[in-house]
């Protein structure tokens, strides 16, 4: 029996391949001769393609995306090398769109799938199941195909066959696609993220984007969606990653979908939704104030401010609508929001981006993605690319190099703010800290670029650094660049230390940070003493003696009131207080250790 292996390439451990199981669960009665396989880009070519070749399949069909298609096109080469009978298929955005292109330049490819697969590779697995090889298959019944026409076996062979393009596949009914995954999948992905889809299609014409191709939207029903949802209720799984590109474009389904999530919360697991923010109602609102901490998270991506911009992009977005709506989402606090930015965009100048990133960032979102235009194939921006002077990687991912409105020098600058943003923003681990900077400077762009000019100088960029270090090279920028007077300094001490024992109880802390007083050592002390007798404030410490917690639990007196500040940009200097760090309990969306704040009674 010919064996069929499908082959998921991944960015990271933690991704999973819903294509290759989404394949596999629509092969129906020949799902026996599908067998799948995932490895990650971090793997070396070399341990895949032994993995891949001890395995001995008739047929090797890879699933191909921006970030795997280099260590496609060389492993699948050198299959052939070793395993000259071996069938080559290829499928994904980065070899659909471009098939005749692909095929010509890789002839050991053999066989590539355009568009929607499911069906098309089901009637493939049911044409290889009666032939009994893949090399006496009629092809040109297969609908969705491009192939060579003589289904060339050798890769140095310098007649290649002219290529034969079926008839494009019908798109399919959501509804009859066979859910991927199974219950004996779940123990293997206990620590990966389960990929699922419940549409396809996009009605938005955003230019830079596959989605736009394809302008029709396909929903399953309510009911399967919801069937399917139960599945990783039922099995409690960490995280599900609506892969749909505007989940919210049908308002009323996504409202009954996060309806029957939050009627259903196992307290677990959370879904990832990927929405256009200003299409969010005010009973989505209210419905999603409701949730619990950590329930939904969303992905909203804003791109630019510039209306220029917006338009020549072909984006609709009332922007107005949709701070008002990620600002009221911020003051509940239980929904991580990410927001995007796109770098290279027509009409985004360094100002310009500028402009787009404080407004942004003015929204308060809990991650600010700074990403860069990439090229695609088959998207309108590569047809449109020439006419506003864009240069681009010639390798995956095409990212922009200049524009008529962008040096290649202000792509490396803006590259440094990315890496700036990603570590003193998008970790978490500093939010007192840089809401207390940004004060001192221009705007909050300006800040982050002061900061990574200063990392570039200092050469820090090239080096790896730990959590600690990332606090002490930020401390030396305050000392060195922003420019205090002294009162201003310690209070970038307190609020600095307040954010590096928020994270974690620091055994060995750097020497900026602001250590207990001593004085008052013998009070907290005295404090842990009683919570040891009788836990009002401490929960979850029991059994633990007074010594112990002393070394397990930072506590110290601040000045700074610290959630005015993280949350408002409000700096209020008032009375002293005692913050507690409690790591037994964090923040779902941050995970940051609770703060609590002692009562003064507790040290009369």
């Amino acid at each position: 029996m010919s064996v069929i292996l499908l082959v998921g390439i991944n960015a990271k451990f933690i991704h999973t391949n819903l294509a290759i199981r989404s394949l596999k669960a629509n092969a129906k009665e020949y799902t026996d001769i599908v067998e799948c396989v995932e490895y990650t880009i971090n793997q070396s070519c070399e341990e895949i393609l032994q993995s891949i070749y001890e395995k001995k399949p008739d047929v090797i069909g890879f699933s191909c995306y921006l970030w795997n298609i280099e260590y496609v096109l060389s492993i699948s080469r050198d299959l052939k090398k070793i395993m000259p009978d071996v069938f080559i298929m290829a499928g994904g955005p980065e070899v659909s769109f471009r098939p005749e292109e692909i095929l010509t330049n890789h002839p050991w490819i053999n066989l590539i799938m355009t568009g929607e697969g499911e069906n098309t590779f089901y009637e493939f697995a049911g044409e290889l199941s009666r032939a009994g090889s893949p090399w006496q298959i009629s092809l040109e019944g297969i609908a969705g195909i491009v192939y060579h026409r003589e289904k060339t076996e050798s890769v140095s062979s310098e007649n290649l066959s002219s290529l034969v393009r079926t008839p494009p596949r019908e798109l399919m009914p959501l509804d009859n696609l066979v859910f991927p995954y199974r219950d004996e999948d779940v123990p293997a992905f206990a620590h990966r993220i389960f990929y699922y889809e419940s549409m396809r299609g996009c009605p938005f014409s955003c230019s830079y984007c596959l989605s736009s191709v394809d302008k029709s939207v396909r929903m399953k029903s309510r009911e399967k969606t919801e069937r399917e949802i139960d599945f990783f209720l039922r099995h409690r799984v960490p995280q599900v990653k609506f892969t749909d590109r505007t989940f919210n474009c049908n308002r009323e389904y996504a409202y009954y979908i996060w309806k029957y999530i939050g009627d259903h919360d196992n307290g677990v697991t959370n879904f990832h939704f990927e929405i256009s923010g200003d299409l969010l109602r005010d009973e989505d609102i209210a419905l999603l104030a409701g949730f619990r901490a950590g329930l939904v998270q969303f992905e909203i991506g804003v791109q630019s401010t510039n209306e220029k911009t917006i338009q020549a992009i072909h984006r609709t977005m009332d922007l107005q609508r949709l701070r008002s709506n990620v600002q009221r989402i911020h003051k509940s606090g239980n929904i991580h929001q990410h927001l995007d930015l796109i770098a290279g965009l027509p009409y985004e100048d360094v100002d310009s981006f500028a402009q787009s990133f404080n407004d942004v960032y003015a929204m308060q979102p809990d991650q600010l993605q700074l990403g860069f235009l990439k090229i695609l194939a088959g998207s309108y921006m590569s047809e449109t690319a020439g006419s506003y002077h864009m240069k681009y990687g010639s390798r995956p991912p095409y990212e922009v190099l200049s524009t008529r409105w962008l040096s290649f020098d202000d792509i490396c600058g803006l590259k440094q703010i990315e890496e700036m943003t990603e570590c003193y923003y998008n970790s978490f681990q500093f939010t007192a800290t840089m809401a207390y900077l940004v004060r001192f400077f221009d705007t909050p762009f300006d800040m982050y670029r002061k900061l990574g000019e200063y990392y570039k100088e200092k050469g820090l960029f090239a080096r790896k650094h730990s959590r600690v270090q990332r606090y002490e090279i930020l401390w030396a920028f305050t000392e060195e660049r922003v420019g205090l007077d002294e009162e201003q300094l310690e209070a970038a001490r307190e609020v600095m230390t307040y954010d590096l024992f928020r994270r974690d109880y620091v055994k060995n802390p750097p020497a900026f940070v602001q250590l207990r007083d001593d004085g008052r050592k013998k009070e907290i002390r005295a404090f842990f003493d009683s919570q040891c007798e009788n836990p009002s404030v401490l929960c979850g410490y029991e059994g633990f003696a007074t010594k112990q917690l002393f070394h397990m639990i930072y506590m110290n007196r601040f000045t700074i009131h610290m959630k005015l500040l993280v949350e408002e940009g409000i700096l209020e200097v008032g009375p002293p207080r005692y913050l507690l760090f409690d790591y037994q309990k964090r923040n779902p969306l941050n995970h940051s250790a609770d703060v609590l704040e002692v009562p003064e009674d507790y040290f009369l």
